[in-house]
Protein backbone atom coordinates (compact mmCIF):
# COMPACT_ATOMS: atom_id res chain seq x y z
CA UNK A 1 0.00 0.00 0.00
CA UNK A 2 1.28 3.47 -0.90
CA UNK A 3 1.02 5.59 2.25
CA UNK A 4 3.17 8.62 1.45
CA UNK A 5 4.92 10.23 -1.52
CA UNK A 6 7.95 12.47 -1.45
CA UNK A 7 9.34 13.88 -4.65
CA UNK A 8 9.09 16.62 -7.26
CA UNK A 9 5.66 18.03 -7.99
CA UNK A 10 5.41 17.83 -11.79
CA UNK A 11 1.71 18.47 -12.39
CA UNK A 12 -1.28 19.89 -10.57
CA UNK A 13 -4.78 20.82 -11.65
CA UNK A 14 -8.27 21.06 -10.18
CA UNK A 15 -8.56 17.27 -9.93
CA UNK A 16 -5.22 16.33 -8.40
CA UNK A 17 -1.44 16.25 -8.62
CA UNK A 18 1.39 14.16 -10.05
CA UNK A 19 4.54 13.56 -8.00
CA UNK A 20 7.76 12.24 -9.53
CA UNK A 21 9.39 9.80 -7.12
CA UNK A 22 12.67 8.42 -8.47
CA UNK A 23 11.55 8.69 -12.08
CA UNK A 24 8.08 7.24 -11.50
CA UNK A 25 5.13 9.62 -11.69
CA UNK A 26 2.35 8.95 -9.18
CA UNK A 27 -0.99 10.58 -9.93
CA UNK A 28 -3.26 11.33 -6.97
CA UNK A 29 -6.81 12.64 -6.92
CA UNK A 30 -6.93 15.54 -4.46
CA UNK A 31 -9.17 18.22 -3.02
CA UNK A 32 -8.90 21.84 -4.12
CA UNK A 33 -7.56 22.56 -0.63
CA UNK A 34 -4.62 20.18 -1.11
CA UNK A 35 -3.88 21.46 -4.60
CA UNK A 36 -3.75 25.03 -3.29
CA UNK A 37 -1.63 24.13 -0.24
CA UNK A 38 1.06 22.22 -2.11
CA UNK A 39 4.11 24.13 -3.45
CA UNK A 40 4.44 25.29 -7.07
CA UNK A 41 5.18 22.78 -9.84
CA UNK A 42 8.87 21.92 -9.94
CA UNK A 43 9.42 21.99 -6.19
CA UNK A 44 9.76 19.07 -3.79
CA UNK A 45 6.65 18.10 -1.85
CA UNK A 46 5.25 15.49 0.52
CA UNK A 47 1.81 14.04 -0.19
CA UNK A 48 0.03 11.79 2.31
CA UNK A 49 -1.93 9.18 0.42
CA UNK A 50 -4.73 6.67 0.66
CA UNK A 51 -5.21 3.90 -1.90
CA UNK A 52 -8.74 2.79 -2.74
CA UNK A 53 -9.07 -0.54 -4.55
CA UNK A 54 -12.21 -1.23 -6.57
CA UNK A 55 -13.18 -4.04 -8.91
CA UNK A 56 -12.41 -1.90 -11.95
CA UNK A 57 -9.64 0.40 -10.71
CA UNK A 58 -6.94 1.21 -8.15
CA UNK A 59 -7.21 4.88 -7.19
CA UNK A 60 -4.68 6.92 -5.23
CA UNK A 61 -5.89 9.93 -3.25
CA UNK A 62 -3.42 12.54 -2.01
CA UNK A 63 -3.53 15.06 0.83
CA UNK A 64 -1.34 17.95 1.90
CA UNK A 65 -1.78 17.08 5.61
CA UNK A 66 -2.39 14.02 7.75
CA UNK A 67 -5.45 15.74 9.22
CA UNK A 68 -7.06 15.97 5.80
CA UNK A 69 -6.38 12.29 5.19
CA UNK A 70 -7.88 11.42 8.59
CA UNK A 71 -11.06 13.32 7.71
CA UNK A 72 -11.15 11.60 4.30
CA UNK A 73 -10.98 8.22 6.05
CA UNK A 74 -13.79 9.21 8.42
CA UNK A 75 -16.00 10.57 5.64
CA UNK A 76 -15.58 7.49 3.43
CA UNK A 77 -16.49 5.35 6.44
CA UNK A 78 -20.00 6.83 6.31
CA UNK A 79 -22.50 4.77 4.35
CA UNK A 80 -23.12 6.01 0.81
CA UNK A 81 -20.24 8.55 1.00
CA UNK A 82 -17.61 7.59 -1.57
CA UNK A 83 -14.10 8.97 -2.12
CA UNK A 84 -15.17 11.59 -4.66
CA UNK A 85 -17.90 12.92 -2.38
CA UNK A 86 -15.38 13.03 0.48
CA UNK A 87 -13.07 15.11 -1.73
CA UNK A 88 -15.97 17.47 -2.48
CA UNK A 89 -16.44 18.03 1.25
CA UNK A 90 -12.70 18.63 1.73
CA UNK A 91 -12.68 21.05 -1.21
CA UNK A 92 -15.41 23.10 0.48
CA UNK A 93 -14.31 22.78 4.12
CA UNK A 94 -10.99 22.61 5.93
CA UNK A 95 -10.42 19.66 8.32
CA UNK A 96 -11.08 21.81 11.38
CA UNK A 97 -14.30 23.14 9.83
CA UNK A 98 -15.45 19.55 9.26
CA UNK A 99 -14.62 18.75 12.88
CA UNK A 100 -16.53 21.75 14.21
CA UNK A 101 -19.53 21.13 11.93
CA UNK A 102 -19.75 17.52 13.16
CA UNK A 103 -19.42 18.62 16.79
CA UNK A 104 -22.34 21.05 16.53
CA UNK A 105 -24.48 18.82 14.29
CA UNK A 106 -24.38 21.31 11.44
CA UNK A 107 -26.39 19.52 8.74
CA UNK A 108 -26.90 22.73 6.73
CA UNK A 109 -23.14 23.24 6.39
CA UNK A 110 -22.63 19.79 4.90
CA UNK A 111 -25.77 20.02 2.75
CA UNK A 112 -24.30 23.15 1.13
CA UNK A 113 -21.53 21.04 -0.45
CA UNK A 114 -22.24 20.40 -4.12
CA UNK A 115 -23.62 16.90 -4.68
CA UNK A 116 -24.28 16.26 -0.99
CA UNK A 117 -28.02 16.20 -0.30
CA UNK A 118 -29.70 16.87 3.02
CA UNK A 119 -30.32 13.18 3.79
CA UNK A 120 -26.68 12.31 3.21
CA UNK A 121 -25.63 15.32 5.29
CA UNK A 122 -27.84 14.14 8.16
CA UNK A 123 -26.40 10.64 7.94
CA UNK A 124 -22.88 12.02 7.83
CA UNK A 125 -23.36 14.09 11.00
CA UNK A 126 -25.06 11.21 12.80
CA UNK A 127 -22.44 8.59 11.94
CA UNK A 128 -19.39 10.82 12.52
CA UNK A 129 -20.70 11.99 15.89
CA UNK A 130 -20.85 8.38 16.97
CA UNK A 131 -17.19 7.75 16.15
CA UNK A 132 -14.71 7.81 19.00
CA UNK A 133 -12.15 9.94 17.21
CA UNK A 134 -10.10 12.59 18.96
CA UNK A 135 -10.18 14.65 15.78
CA UNK A 136 -13.95 15.04 16.04
CA UNK A 137 -14.04 16.20 19.63
CA UNK A 138 -15.72 19.57 20.08
CA UNK A 139 -13.32 22.48 19.81
CA UNK A 140 -13.79 26.05 21.08
CA UNK A 141 -15.66 28.13 18.53
CA UNK A 142 -13.79 31.03 17.00
CA UNK A 143 -15.77 34.07 15.95
CA UNK A 144 -15.24 35.66 12.56
CA UNK A 145 -14.16 38.98 14.05
CA UNK A 146 -10.82 37.60 15.23
CA UNK A 147 -11.67 37.77 18.92
CA UNK A 148 -10.27 34.28 19.57
CA UNK A 149 -11.87 31.43 21.49
CA UNK A 150 -15.39 32.11 22.61
CA UNK A 151 -16.65 31.89 26.17
CA UNK A 152 -19.11 29.17 27.20
CA UNK A 153 -22.10 31.46 26.60
CA UNK A 154 -20.70 32.60 23.26
CA UNK A 155 -20.04 29.02 22.20
CA UNK A 156 -23.63 28.09 23.03
CA UNK A 157 -24.98 31.06 21.09
CA UNK A 158 -22.74 30.21 18.16
CA UNK A 159 -24.27 26.75 18.08
CA UNK A 160 -28.04 27.15 18.59
CA UNK A 161 -29.31 30.68 17.84
CA UNK A 162 -26.47 31.29 15.37
CA UNK A 163 -27.33 28.22 13.32
CA UNK A 164 -31.07 28.93 13.37
CA UNK A 165 -30.47 32.53 12.31
CA UNK A 166 -28.19 31.36 9.52
CA UNK A 167 -30.88 28.98 8.30
CA UNK A 168 -33.45 31.80 8.41
CA UNK A 169 -31.18 34.05 6.33
CA UNK A 170 -30.66 31.33 3.72
CA UNK A 171 -34.44 30.99 3.64
CA UNK A 172 -34.60 34.69 2.76
CA UNK A 173 -32.44 34.06 -0.29
CA UNK A 174 -28.91 34.69 1.01
CA UNK A 175 -26.27 32.08 0.28
CA UNK A 176 -24.77 30.12 3.17
CA UNK A 177 -21.45 31.97 2.75
CA UNK A 178 -23.20 35.35 2.79
CA UNK A 179 -25.22 34.44 5.89
CA UNK A 180 -22.16 33.18 7.76
CA UNK A 181 -20.09 36.21 6.77
CA UNK A 182 -22.57 38.75 8.09
CA UNK A 183 -23.42 36.74 11.23
CA UNK A 184 -19.72 36.45 12.06
CA UNK A 185 -19.49 40.25 11.91
CA UNK A 186 -22.01 40.77 14.71
CA UNK A 187 -21.35 40.11 18.42
CA UNK A 188 -22.74 36.86 19.91
CA UNK A 189 -26.50 37.17 20.54
CA UNK A 190 -28.73 35.30 22.97
CA UNK A 191 -31.69 34.75 20.62
CA UNK A 192 -32.34 33.92 16.98
CA UNK A 193 -34.33 37.13 16.55
CA UNK A 194 -31.46 39.25 17.88
CA UNK A 195 -29.04 37.59 15.48
CA UNK A 196 -31.33 38.18 12.50
CA UNK A 197 -31.99 41.84 13.38
CA UNK A 198 -28.29 42.53 13.86
CA UNK A 199 -27.44 40.76 10.60
CA UNK A 200 -30.07 42.63 8.60
CA UNK A 201 -28.84 45.94 10.03
CA UNK A 202 -25.34 45.03 8.85
CA UNK A 203 -26.63 44.14 5.41
CA UNK A 204 -28.71 47.34 5.22
CA UNK A 205 -25.74 49.44 6.27
CA UNK A 206 -23.76 48.27 3.26
CA UNK A 207 -26.34 49.36 0.73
Amino acid sequence: MIHRLRGQLVEKDNEGVTVDCGGVGYRTLSSITTVQNLPPVGEECVVHTRMVVREDAMLLFGFATKDERAVFDALTGVSKVGPKMALAVLSAMKPREVSEAVARGDVLKFASVSGLGKKTAERLVLELKGKEMAFFEAEPSVSGNGSGAASDSESSAFGGPYMEAREALTGLGYSLDEAEYVLNEVPPQETVEAYIKAALRKIGGRR
